[in-house]
């Protein structure tokens, strides 16, 4: 049997665009730049909440929220977020559902 409405799940390592990132702190002393450009971001949005789609592009254009908030690096901002997401959230300093 043939299900039309057959959707394959996320690959290892894709990244969803529609997940949530909430900034819930700030960080204290020295952090790194590109890592403080997303903080930036999150500060100047609405709620303090963007998608990863908003923060990072959804398709390599610049029209992204790192970007706008000044990140200045020959580095895409999906490899900056995909550095930086996981110490974000260990430091308690954003959530992403």
């Amino acid at each position: 049997m043939i299900d039309k409405n057959y959707k394959a799940g996320a690959q290892k390592g894709s990244i969803n665009y529609n997940a949530v990132i909430k900034l819930i702190a700030t960080p204290k002393g020295k952090f790194p730049p590109q890592a403080g450009k997303i903080i930036e971001a999150l500060l100047a949005a609405k709620d303090n909440t963007l998608t990863v789609g908003e923060m990072i592009g959804t398709d390599g254009s610049t029209e992204s929220a790192l970007v706008n908030a000044g990140l200045v690096t020959v580095q895409e901002p999906n490899n900056i977020w995909a550095h930086y997401r996981a110490r974000l959230i260990e430091e308690k300093l954003i959530t992403v559902s």
